[in-house]
């Protein structure tokens, strides 16, 4: 049986009218540069991707993978599992999330992946889209 990321075409089609923009989800958009942010601030100007409302992501964790400490200053954000497990660490406290399990944090709320145990995709949302708006936490030094 194939997954969903198996039907996913290699480039990024899209047709842009009036008021809208259709288009699908690229496995040039899933593993480029981008790494599975559909559109944001950090696009280019010109680009049709480039937004400063809102961010979109969805992209694959795989096994073992971490990530630092952060906060946002001043967006809220909305992450949904659509599966795998992964384990996050959101306001100091650990979470197992499966597939539709999800969270919202408003700003200045600390997250991170503690682990993912399984492949994990996941859809994330934050708005709205600013420069420098993650802050990394540095990590406590421990006393002798």
């Amino acid at each position: 049986m194939n997954g969903p990321f198996d039907l996913i075409k290699n480039k990024t089609k899209i047709k842009k009218c009036n008021n809208s923009i259709v288009g699908n989800i690229s496995k040039e958009v899933l593993n480029g540069p981008m790494r599975g942010w559909i559109c944001g601030h950090f696009y280019p100007r010109n680009s049709v991707f480039h937004r400063k409302d809102i961010e979109i992501c969805l992209k694959k964790l795989p096994i073992g993978k971490t990530e630092k400490k952060h906060f946002h200053l001043c967006s809220f954000e909305f992450l949904i599992v659509l599966s795998g497990k992964v384990v996050y660490n959101i306001g100091g406290k650990r979470h197992v999330l499966t597939a539709g399990n999800y969270y919202i944090l408003e700003p200045k709320e600390t997250e991170h992946i503690v682990k993912v145990i399984e492949e994990t995709t996941v859809l994330a949302v934050r708005l709205p889209s600013i420069p420098k708006n993650k802050i990394s936490v540095k990590p406590k030094r421990k006393k002798n």
